[in-house]
């Protein structure tokens, strides 16, 4: 998924990493670098419902980054009041929020305004090809 959304925006190569270690060495499994070299750790919950707890682990952990299927008005509010960004991507063109957090953060992107389905088919091959062993 956050392969995904890097190729979507077109996230230089150079500007994500797959796993990585938070400062209290946390595995996490993916995190945007921005161009000061900055981490910057993401979180990832996809229930369809929404959690409170869920958005508490990204606090616990230290992450910088909540991807969410659905979050309550008030996990959104606790998470940006305690300088976390999420997106939640049950929402209508929820996932276009990902490119203001790039762009917030100075990871380097380029805005999407095309069709989604038609990017995913484009998108998905250079996904499998970076993944695979």
């Amino acid at each position: 998924l956050m392969l995904t959304l890097a190729k979507l925006f077109q996230v230089p190569r150079d500007f994500y990493s797959g796993k990585g270690l938070t400062g209290e060495s946390r595995e996490v499994d993916f995190h945007f670098i921005n161009r000061a070299g900055d981490r910057f750790f993401c979180e990832v919950k996809l229930m369809g419902k929404g959690n409170p707890e869920s958005a508490d682990s990204t606090i616990a952990r230290r992450s910088n980054i909540f991807i969410a299927h659905t979050l309550s008005e008030r996990n959104k509010s606790q998470l940006t009041n305690r300088g976390h960004h999420w997106v939640a991507l049950g929402e209508d063109a929820g996932y276009a929020r990902m490119g203001t957090v790039f762009s917030y953060l100075d990871i380097p992107c380029a805005p999407f305004h095309g069709d989604l389905d038609s990017a995913l088919d484009t998108i998905l091959p250079f996904v499998f090809e970076e993944i695979s062993p």
